[in-house]
C-alpha cells in the first residue's frame, strides 16, 4: 500500500522540474515523494525507500518499453 502511494506522489512530481538531467531529476523526485509521505530524509529508511522508489519505477519502464 505505502508503494502505491509513493508511487502516486512520484507520479505527481513528474512535471515539475526542467532543467536538470533525467537521472538527476528522477532522484530528486524519488526524495521528494519519499518525504512527502513523511519518512525523515536523515535516516536510513528515507535513503532505501528513494532507492527502492527509483528502481521500481526505472524497471517498470524499461520492462513498458521491451
Amino acid at each position: 500500500m505505502s508503494r502505491i502511494i509513493l508511487i502516486a506522489a512520484f507520479v505527481a512530481l513528474l512535471g515539475s522540474y526542467g532543467t536538470l538531467s533525467a537521472h538527476e531529476s528522477d532522484w530528486m523526485r524519488a526524495r521528494l515523494a519519499c518525504a512527502d509521505v513523511g519518512i525523515d530524509p536523515g535516516s536510513n529508511t528515507f535513503d532505501q525507500c528513494v532507492f527502492d522508489l527509483y528502481y521500481s519505477l526505472w524497471d517498470e519502464e524499461n520492462v513498458a518499453e521491451h
